[in-house]
């Protein structure tokens, strides 16, 4: 979906004494375009706001510009920093690359030409997929979610229904709304600004529509979100492995910064390749109580809803065939099985799955083969489905890891490194001088500073991704919900 040269046509019912926008009525794009939006993961959200940085409510401007400010010999490897400035999704919009090295006969492909083959040669060879498959998701509305023209009402808080007369009217009479007279009918072409400026207010926001299109930017209502921490029942993981230490001054309390190991960066890193969509599923809409995000993202799920694909074992094939289905050739059936765990967030392969959310997991690699065709007069190398032909399959490399024998390894950042951490998660690499220059920076004498030591596990992770959306003082945030 081309998001940056994106125009829809909307028609708006305003309420003229309020100046309020009631309803909304559009077509097939506008609803295309959001619902697209949702699915894209949060680091290439931050990309897409970043010509319009007055829209961004969050930290993702800040952990995006981090990575790209960080110097590769940060990173375990070249590929681990593409893999979080350019996170796929496993709704992909175009076909994934590949590539070997030269020698063509080492068995390992990759997906990053930065990858270094068992043979040491880099992997730097393009080669495709036959008849341009695709490995990932297929979604079924790919390239528009509705093949037939349909209208839809959408309300100021993000409410979305069919475009049936018959609703309108209903709706009209539960605001209490008698004389359309006293109602403007406002027709918009809006391109991608606006539907950015959409998405960002749905955050922080229970009068979207209105605050988008019909208040200044100077004078909108903007509300800050309620961050609400854990319920009495749920406690934080104080014995969980990743420790932070946070610095904050003693006369306010106030939160300067952290400092941490890779293991809190690898986890803040990774909230960049999770989905809007799977954000929402994981924080839940308990959590962020201002905002109608949690509406268009319910309503839309409703109305595109999509029954789960069968697995084998529900068209109750002998279990001869599983066994067969297990060798390696048949790796097709642990992802098509996938389906039946319980994670609420699948990622593509090899993408880092944080420990502290064990909700996440990632796909497994497809198989493939190299196939040879030597009818043309010149030699040609694709790759094939490895299911079926005689062919071993290649062996695809995690792309975070130096070492090509490795199969699924965890983490982005170099290990044994040290960063600070400001409180709007900008991270750096921590020197000697780095703390002072930040306090110097900031204007807090060393004598003013007390230490605390947190430990992150699965509620301080949600914390931290709800705020990374929704607020400017991530840390902050994080402890009132770990005291």
């Amino acid at each position: 979906m081309a998001f940056k040269t994106f125009t829809a046509s909307i028609k708006l019912l305003i309420d003229q004494e309020r100046n309020k926008v009631l309803l909304a009525e559009a077509g097939n794009d506008f609803i295309d375009i959001l619902r697209s939006l949702l699915k894209l993961p949060l680091g290439n959200i931050g990309l897409l706001f970043r010509k319009n940085k007055s829209l961004l409510t969050g930290c993702l401007d800040n952990l995006n510009n981090s990575v790209e400010n960080l110097s590769l010999n940060s990173f375990r490897t070249h590929a681990c920093k593409r893999m979080l400035l350019y996170p796929r999704s496993i709704h992909k919009d175009k076909p994934v690359q590949y590539f070997t090295c030269k020698k063509r006969g080492c068995g390992l492909l990759s997906y990053y030409e930065t990858s270094r083959c068992s043979c040491g040669k880099l992997m730097n060879s393009e080669i495709y997929l036959e008849e341009m498959e695709r490995d990932g998701v297929k979604d079924e509305n790919e390239g528009g979610f509705s093949k037939v023209e349909s209208r839809f009402f959408i309300t100021d808080d993000l409410r979305v229904m069919k475009g049936l007369p018959g609703d309108l009217i209903q709706f009209l009479n539960k605001l209490g709304i008698k004389d359309v007279n006293m109602n403007a009918v406002k027709e918009l072409e809006i391109g991608s600004k606006e539907i950015f400026n959409l998405l960002s207010h749905s955050l922080i926001s229970k009068t979207t529509l209105t605050d988008v299109f019909l208040r200044k930017q100077g004078t909108m209502l903007v509300e800050r979100p309620l961050l609400i921490g854990p319920s009495a029942k749920e406690t934080t993981a104080k014995d969980g492995k990743t420790r932070v230490k946070i610095m904050e001054r003693k006369s306010d309390r106030k939160i300067l910064y952290a400092e941490a190991n890779e293991d809190f960066v690898d986890l803040l890193f990774s909230l960049l390749t999770i989905p809007l969509e799977s954000v929402l599923q994981l924080v839940g809409d308990s959590y962020i109580m201002a905002g109608s995000i949690f509406n268009l993202f319910n309503d839309l799920n409703t109305i595109f809803s999509i029954a789960k694909p069968k697995t084998l074992q529900d068209y109750g094939w002998p279990k001869r065939i599983f066994s067969f289905l297990t060798h390696p050739l048949g790796s097709v059936y642990e992802f098509v099985t996938k389906s039946k765990n319980s994670k609420k967030v699948v990622l593509p392969p090899f993408y880092s799955c944080p420990n502290e959310i064990p909700d996440i997991c990632s796909q497994q690699p497809p198989a493939y083969c190299l196939v040879t065709d030597s009818s043309s007069e010149n030699r040609r190398y694709y790759l094939d489905s490895a299911i079926n032909k005689r062919e071993g399959p290649l062996k695809l490399l995690d792309p975070k890891s130096p070492e090509p024998n490795t199969t699924n390894s965890s983490g982005y950042v170099e290990k044994n490194s040290l960063f600070v951490i400001t409180d709007d998660l900008v991270v750096k690499p921590l020197s000697s001088v780095s703390s002072i220059s930040l306090l110097k920076e900031i204007g807090v004498a060393v004598d003013d500073v007390e230490e605390q030591v947190i430990t992150i596990g699965g509620i301080e992770a949600l914390g931290l991704l709800r705020a990374c959306l929704c607020s400017s003082s991530a840390l902050s945030d994080l402890m009132k919900v770990y005291v």
